[in-house]
């Protein structure tokens, strides 16, 4: 089974994508996973141009197929790159079908505040058929929506939870409000890798970064990302930002950055929404992360060894995303993520979800651990 996202867009020899079973799979889980009976509905397959590097053609394209043959009417529209405002072509095209799948980045920006009017539409992280060839697509949708739930469940209704990585990220509190307050996105996602964020607003602690800062897909602005070479601590007080140590260059470069980001938007550069860890435990990402900083962020989010915040702004998910690597989530003294790993056994909301899907036993078993990063630091 294929896991793991290549590193070129290319398929491999001899393998004919438009035909591939195992593509059609992936196609199949998302059309009956997000949308269900499509039998007479319009659908909109809005695909990125291929030649700006995150999406290729041949995964859009099978979907396409996948509609037609079960029922469903598709039009096509392929977009360029994010803009910082609705695109027009776009919402008029919106305006005439009953779902849409956007392929593209265009559909992220909106996830959390409408971007466009009309139907729920379902955003695809697969970005090119070797994703969704893979079991990061083929893995039963409906069962990471159930794991999804359960992992909600067990976070959001918390009475203390504590964060900490290899790096010494440590910081803990609790999700107060979250559950019921909190954001959530309006989109459906596929693959399902995300609960829904935890409100940062009363925990206190240290975050050691690295590697990058990078956009959470909401806005574009340049430069887009901020690269770390050491390790910048992060001292947080609820929703804030209350220090920055570090050697003083990159403590001064990352201030300039958020100060920079926070005057483009007219937001408050110091304010932290929330965070939460992937859970999709075939997520792979074997391209290097220093390659393309923003689309190893913006992709490889839903695997169990990351963690993010969403900072730089009111609500999610913010302008700037931190992530952490490996980390370990306790819940009321239990570790539901233990460096990097997912263990939804020792919960008995998610026990009960990997005992009514065997799949997601099995993945679980056997988890994809690449993630573009040869080491933590």
């Amino acid at each position: 089974m294929l896991d793991i996202l290549m590193t070129s867009d290319d398929p491999p020899a001899g393998v004919d994508w438009l035909t591939s079973s195992a593509l059609r799979s992936g196609a199949c889980n998302l059309v009956e996973g997000c949308l269900g009976d499509v039998i007479g509905k319009t659908i909109l397959v809005v695909a990125e141009d291929p030649a700006l590097g995150w999406y290729d053609a041949a995964a859009p394209a099978c979907v396409a197929s996948v509609l037609e043959e079960k029922g469903a009417v598709v039009k096509n529209l392929q977009v360029g790159a994010p803009q910082n405002h609705a695109i027009t072509a776009v919402q008029q095209a919106l305006d005439t079908v009953d779902e849409a799948i956007f392929f593209a980045r265009i559909g992220d920006q909106g996830r959390f505040e409408p971007l466009y009017r009309g139907p729920r539409s379902v955003m695809s992280y697969a970005l090119n058929a070797e994703m969704l060839a893979s079991g990061y697509s083929t893995l039963d949708h409906k069962a990471m929506v159930a794991l999804k739930n359960a992992v909600d469940e067990v976070t959001l209704t918390a009475r203390q939870v504590r964060v900490t990585c290899p790096l010494g990220t440590d910081f803990e509190g609790s999700p107060g409000e979250s559950l019921t307050n909190g954001g959530e996105v309006i989109v459906s996602r596929f693959p399902m890798g995300a609960p829904k964020p935890v409100l940062a607003n009363k925990f206190n602690g240290v975050i050691k970064l690295t590697h990058y800062l990078t956009p959470t897909g909401s806005k574009v602005y340049d430069p887009a990302f901020l690269s770390l070479p050491d390790i910048v601590t992060a001292h947080i007080k609820g929703a804030r930002i209350d220090n920055i140590t570090g050697p003083a260059n990159l403590v001064a470069h990352f201030r300039q950055h958020y100060d920079d980001v926070a005057a483009q938007f007219g937001i408050d550069a110091y304010n932290i929404d929330s965070w939460h860890a992937g859970i999709h435990p075939l997520m792979g990402y074997d391209m290097a992360a220093k390659d393309d900083p923003v689309r190893w962020s913006q992709t490889v989010f839903s695997s169990p060894r990351l963690l993010h915040f969403h900072t730089c702004g009111m609500g999610p998910p913010g302008e700037i995303c931190w992530m952490i690597v490996d980390p370990t989530v306790t819940i009321d003294g239990t570790a539901l993520w233990e460096n990097g790993r997912l263990h939804p056994e020792r919960f008995a909301a998610t026990r009960k979800i990997i005992e009514t899907f065997s799949s997601l036993a099995e993945a679980f078993a056997a988890p994809v651990d690449a993630i573009g990063l040869e080491t933590v630091v």
